[in-house]
């Protein structure tokens, strides 16, 4: 005889628990132009903050904010130590910080690429050399330059901390050196790294943000005579947008802003959260 089983009838998943009660560490993608506030909102995160400067001296900005350590990272292996003794921290209980900070990505797909380089001059200089041997890489060597700075970008989102990436803003017809290899115009603006990597990113955070400044001008009148003031407003793009890649993970039914004046955590958090 046919048995009907009901829903909610049986035992629950071993390990299983109410999808309200899942709690994720925030992790959030920011690419704009330069001066445009990525480091200034980054800096807004919980603190102590681990800001990781990747060649990039982006720092000045941030310079009188609290509870803010700093390392400089000038090559892979220095990252990838840095990210092994967190998780180790983190495994013991001891891990102090709330928020690690990548400060940029762009800078660090760079070192990964000028790395691979040396080890191809390396690998050619004993053997008989043709003309376009050094300097350039075939598309195996992009391969395993995309897939070490994706798991890089995973080993840190994974840490029990707020995680935030920085990058450049690559432009509709930018320049770039390489994209997984070959030349090709990005249907959309975006972060300024290979296309595959741009892609594992965009899917491994919860919140991508582009900054830009807005030019607000107003005019008064003061004795009789018209003024006009010119006021810059930091601003940060999250609501869908046709050009611009944009995300922010939030309640079904909660509308994300195009874009918030004077961007911080707390604002992200409070639209995440479904908070008016």
């Amino acid at each position: 005889m046919a048995t009907t089983v009901r829903k909610g009838e049986g035992p629950h998943a071993p390990g299983s628990k109410p999808v309200a009660e899942v709690k994720y560490h925030g992790s959030t993608a920011l690419y704009g132009r330069s001066a445009t506030g990525k480091t200034t909102l980054a800096a807004t995160y919980p603190k102590p903050i681990l800001y990781l400067n990747i060649l990039d001296n982006g720092t000045d900005s941030i310079a009188d904010v609290e509870d803010i350590d700093v390392v400089n990272i000038n090559n892979s292996e220095e990252l990838k130590e840095l990210v092994l003794w967190l998780h180790k921290q983190s495994n013991k209980g001891k891990l102090r910080y709330k928020t690690v900070v990548l400060d940029t990505l762009t800078q660090l797909q760079k070192i990964l690429t000028n790395e691979m380089g040396e080890k191809v001059k390396e690998r050619l200089a004993s053997k008989k050399k043709r003309a376009g041997d050094f300097g350039s890489l075939q598309l195996q060597e992009w391969g395993i330059i995309a897939g070490d700075l994706k798991s890089l970008i995973l080993d840190f989102r994974n840490l029990p901390v707020e995680s935030v990436f920085i990058a450049q803003e690559k432009m509709l017809n930018g320049d770039d050196d390489h994209d997984d290899g070959a030349d090709q115009i990005a249907p959309e603006v975006s972060t300024r790294l290979m296309k595959s990597v741009d892609s594992d990113l965009c899917a491994s955070v919860s919140v991508i943000g582009n900054t830009f400044i807005r030019v607000k001008v107003t005019k008064e009148k003061v004795d009789k005579k018209i003024v006009r003031r010119v006021e810059k407003l930091y601003c940060l793009r999250l609501g869908p947008n046709a050009v611009y890649t944009t995300k922010i993970r939030k309640p079904q039914g909660v509308e994300a802003p195009d874009f918030i004046v004077d961007p911080t955590y707390r604002k992200i958090r409070k639209i995440m959260k479904g908070i008016e």
